[in-house]
Order: C-alpha cells, then sequence, then structure tokens
C-alpha cells in the first residue's frame, strides 16, 4: 500500500513538468501575438490608408495621389524645415550636453550632486509646459520682449514664433536627455589613455580633442542620431511655437490635415509615413554605430582617472551649467507659477493684480478632476501591462530564444522608428475599420502608449537580462526545476531592479505624452496634457499656466514617490 502510495507523485512529476512546458509555449505564442497585433495593426491601417481618397471608415477609392502629393513645393519645404531643424537642434544638445557632462564629471566642479539632481528634474519637464512657458516669455507681449523694449529700449526682441524659436526650446528640452546619455561613457572612460597623452607634454585641450572626444566618438554619434530622431517627432513644440508664425514641420503638417477642413487622411498618412521613414532610418544607422563601437574605454587595468581643475574658468563653468538649469527648469517654472495668479496678462510683474481664482477653477472643475484621474490611470495601469509584456518579449528574445524568436524582436524593435503622431495616425486608421468599441477610450490610449514605448521598456529589461548568467536557471533546472519555474523563482527576483526602472520610465512617458494622443481622445477620455492643450489653444494661458503648475508637481511627486518605494527607478 505504501508503495503504491508513493509512485503516484513520481508518476505525475513528467506530466506536470510536460504541462508547464506547454503552458511556456502557450504564453510565447500569446505574447509573439499580442505583439504583431499591437505593432502591426497601425502600421498596416496606415500603409492602406495612405491608398486611400477618403477619411477612416467613409467609403472611397483607391490612388496614388497622395504620394504624388509629396513632392508639392509646399510639402518639399515641410521635409526640408523638419530636417533642418532636427540636424541643428541635435547638434546643439550634443555640444552642449557634452559640455556639462564633461565639466561635471571630469572637472573639480564644485556642484555636482545639485546640478545633476536639477537636470534629471529638467528632463521630466514635459515638453507641452516648457513650450507654453517660453511663449510667455518670448511672445511679442512677453516678459523678455517687455524688458528689451520697455528697460533697455531695444525695439527688435526676441521672437519665440519662429525656427530659430523652436530649435532653441527644443534644445532646452533635449540637452538633459544627452546629458544622461554621455555621464556613464564619460565616467567609464578608463584615464590611462589621457594621463599616457599628460605624460607625453599634451595640455589638457589637446587631450581633449585629441584623446578623450575620439574615444567617446561612438557615444556621441549615438546621441547625435538619437537626439535627431526625436527633434523631427516632436509635436508639441513645432505646435505650439510653429503654428502662430505659419511654420509647418511635418508632426504639426500631419495634425492640420487631420483636424483642420479641408481635411485629408489620405495625405496625412503619407505624410507619416515619410516621417516614419526618416526617423527609422536613423534609427537603423544608430543600431550600427552602436554595433561597430567597439573601441574599449573600459579595461581591467583601469588608470587614475585625474579631476581636471578649473582654475579661471570656474566662473565660466558655473554660469554655463546654471545658466542652462535657469533657462530650461527654473525661469519657466517662475513664469508659470506668476501666470497662474494673475487676473489678466501683464508683462510688468509689478502692474498685476494677483488672484488664485484659477486655482480655485481647477480645484471645483470635473473636467479637470477627470483629467488628471484618467493620466493617473492610463499611466498607472498601462505602466503595468506595458511592462509585463516588455519583460516577457525580453525574456523570449534574450533567454530563452523559441523558434521565431527574431521575428518577435523584429516586431518589438519596429515602434522605435515610428513617431508618437504617426502611430496616433495608424490607431485612428484601424479602429475606424475594426469591430471593437476602442475609439475614444482610455482603454486605446493604454494600447498606443503600450505599443509607442514598448522598445523601450524592452531594452531597459533586456539590458540586464543579458547581464544574469544563464548557469543560475541551468541549475535550477537540473534541480528539478521547469523553465516556468526557474523564471518565477530565479530570473523575476534578479531582474526586478530592471523591472522597476521600466516602470518608472513607462509611468513618466505615459503622464507625459502628447503627440499619441492628440488625435485618439474625446471628452470621455481627455488627460492632463490635452486639457493643457486646450486651454492653451483657447488662449486661456492663465488656466493652462495653472494646471501646468498642478502636472509638474503631480510629476515631480510621483517621481519621489516611485523613487521611494522602487530604490531602481533612481537609475533610469
Amino acid at each position: 500500500m505504501h508503495e503504491a502510495q508513493s509512485a503516484v507523485p513520481i508518476a505525475r512529476k513528467p506530466r506536470l513538468r510536460w504541462d508547464r512546458e506547454v503552458l511556456l509555449k502557450v504564453i510565447y505564442a500569446a505574447t509573439l501575438v499580442l505583439v504583431v497585433l499591437l505593432v502591426m495593426t497601425p502600421l498596416a491601417a496606415l500603409i492602406y490608408g495612405s491608398f486611400r481618397s477618403s477619411a477612416p471608415g467613409v467609403e472611397g477609392d483607391w490612388t496614388i495621389a497622395n504620394y504624388v502629393n509629396l513632392a508639392s513645393a509646399n510639402l518639399l519645404s515641410t521635409i526640408w524645415l523638419t530636417l533642418l531643424v532636427g540636424v541643428l537642434s541635435a547638434v546643439f544638445c550634443v555640444v552642449i550636453g557634452t559640455a556639462m557632462a564633461l565639466i561635471i564629471h571630469r572637472t573639480d566642479f564644485a556642484y555636482k550632486n545639485i546640478i545633476t539632481a536639477l537636470i534629471g528634474l529638467a528632463f521630466y519637464f514635459p515638453a507641452f509646459i516648457l513650450a507654453m512657458a517660453w511663449i510667455i516669455l518670448g511672445s511679442p507681449g512677453g516678459l523678455i520682449n517687455f524688458l528689451f523694449r520697455d528697460v533697455l529700449g531695444i525695439t527688435d526682441g526676441v521672437k519665440i514664433y519662429s525656427v530659430a524659436g523652436i530649435v532653441f526650446v527644443t534644445i532646452l528640452h533635449q540637452v538633459p536627455f544627452v546629458y544622461l546619455l554621455m555621464r556613464g561613457p564619460i565616467i567609464s572612460m578608463d584615464g590611462v589613455f589621457e594621463e599616457a597623452a599628460r605624460a607625453a607634454g599634451a595640455r589638457s585641450h589637446h587631450v581633449l580633442f585629441r584623446i578623450t572626444l575620439p574615444l567617446l566618438s561612438y557615444s556621441l554619434l549615438s546621441s547625435l542620431i538619437l537626439t535627431f530622431v526625436l527633434a523631427i517627432e516632436q509635436f508639441a513644440i513645432p505646435a505650439m511655437l510653429g503654428l502662430p508664425g505659419h511654420i509647418t514641420l511635418l508632426p504639426t503638417q500631419i495634425y492640420l490635415l487631420v483636424r483642420f477642413p479641408p481635411t485629408d487622411y489620405g495625405l496625412a498618412a503619407a505624410v507619416g509615413l515619410t516621417l516614419a521613414a526618416l526617423t527609422s532610418l536613423a534609427i537603423l544607422a544608430q543600431r550600427r554605430v552602436t554595433r561597430a563601437g567597439r573601441m574599449a574605454t573600459v579595461t581591467g587595468k583601469s588608470g587614475h582617472l585625474r579631476t581636471l581643475p578649473l582654475g579661471r574658468w570656474r566662473w565660466a563653468a558655473n554660469t554655463f551649467c546654471f545658466g542652462f538649469v535657469f533657462l530650461s527648469l527654473i525661469l519657466p517654472s517662475l513664469i508659470l507659477i506668476y501666470m497662474s495668479v494673475i487676473k489678466w496678462y501683464v508683462s510688468n510683474p509689478f502692474l498685476a493684480q494677483y488672484t488664485l481664482r484659477n486655482y480655485e477653477f481647477i480645484w471645483n472643475s470635473a473636467d479637470a478632476h477627470k483629467s488628471i484621474w484618467n493620466t493617473l490611470i492610463v499611466s498607472g495601469v498601462g505602466g503595468i501591462f506595458g511592462v509585463a509584456l516588455a519583460f516577457l518579449t525580453s525574456y523570449f528574445t534574450v533567454r530563452l530564444k523559441p523558434p521565431s524568436y527574431r521575428l518577435l524582436d523584429f516586431t518589438a524593435s519596429l515602434p522605435f522608428g515610428v513617431p508618437g503622431m504617426v502611430m496616433a495616425l495608424g490607431f485612428l486608421w484601424a479602429y475606424a475599420y475594426l469591430p471593437l468599441p476602442f475609439y475614444g477610450t482610455l482603454a486605446l490610449i493604454i494600447v498606443a502608449f503600450i505599443t509607442r514605448y514598448l522598445p523601450y521598456a524592452t531594452e531597459a529589461i533586456g539590458g540586464q537580462l543579458v547581464q544574469i548568467d544563464k548557469s543560475l536557471e541551468e541549475a535550477a533546472w537540473v534541480g528539478g526545476a521547469t523553465k516556468l519555474g526557474g523564471l518565477r523563482r530565479i530570473l523575476l527576483p534578479l531582474s526586478l531592479p530592471s523591472i522597476q526602472g521600466a516602470y518608472f520610465l513607462l509611468f513618466m512617458a505615459f503622464f507625459r505624452e502628447m503627440s499619441s494622443v492628440v488625435l485618439l481622445f474625446t471628452s470621455n477620455s481627455k488627460v492632463i496634457s490635452i486639457s493643457i492643450w486646450g486651454f492653451f489653444e483657447g488662449a486661456d494661458w492663465g488656466l493652462a499656466s495653472s494646471f501646468s503648475v498642478l502636472t509638474t508637481l503631480i510629476i515631480f511627486g510621483v517621481i519621489w514617490l516611485i523613487v521611494w518605494l522602487m530604490p531602481a527607478a533612481r537609475r533610469v
């Protein structure tokens, strides 16, 4: 009797293992199907729409006129202007961001921690809020032009509604991104190369231009390409600064074709695919640069990293670093606070009448409350689903590598080269035909956000999965664990820091995103960025500023809360 009882679990173990192996295959199949549907549905719909003569969901004819119209003088001018803004923004961002990283981490700069923290806050400062702040500062009746005209007597002041204005604000927004990209390679660089040059008699500026920057060349080029992509796909800054000055870039061209009559959804789809082609080519070039960048700057015999004395240039370094933080974070915050507490706009703050009615309106506004809760739901819930899908995608493409894993890897990385505005247009075309009650719901916005930022979370998690030795899982398998058990008990706990970091990344990206939702929202699915955009379009700068101030406080509060709850998020 005892033998019979003891034989039962032994007989069931192979079946249990087989069931779990089947379950793992089912999970892989579901992950592959879900990723393919999420990514390919809007892209396929966009391609379909680019050959149609009608709006989504309306009967029309097949046509190639949309692509023929791309060669019109107006659109060719828009394409060249978009490229110009992208190149100028990228070059200045890389120069300024790299210079700040070198000053902060390679010299005896006295305020490393505070400047790094302030640059981090500037990185999370939403683009649409930054653009609105500089409109208040640099518009014809703005504070800066008031100082130039009435105080200094200069009639020809700042022209923020210009290409230069778009590039300037884009630089303020993107430099923190370059700084965060470059600080790692600069900190980890082996100092033996520079010390050898100094020992040979080279001066500091010769070492910088002949040793340090060449060693950073691959990181510099990669940062340049990524910043170019972010600049040309940006919607909020060129929309807020360009449309009043009749300056159109590709993202704003898509918005105008869809939102204002005479609408042309087919041409918008063709323009969107053109923008996606430009960004995809740039991403492909960046990947090639990354793979080719095999110059070793971190070795096992690390030399002493000498801190360079600033000496008489200390004042210039302090002015440069604190000046950037002032322009990108402190001054915009102050002007938004000022604008939010006055009855009507007066460029001279000593003549203004102050009030809290804007905050009272938002406090009592059901629409404002709804947009805040919608944003928290989209960011919180969407971040959870996005991280879960990114973890499974990374696990199958980096660790398990089942058949057709390359298809999963390729599909999951496609949204890297698709701007948010283009992705939103694809979803607009797709869900006009699909029999799903998604349009105008938070579910569609969550789906659009997850699709847009899936590659970023996958890269964040996959980077750590590569570093975890596979022998740890193999030891668990030898001990009788299934692959699913090894995933749950070994890999998942070890990769928890990267999962926390990826969630933080997605939460903040979803919270700030505008371009992916500006074509998909309805009155019931407004998020914070759309509410502020609506106030701005209605020329109600007081409400827009007060909501921006509250949004900024919420963002910084959420950053503190997530970092407190998830210490690994500090690395993001």
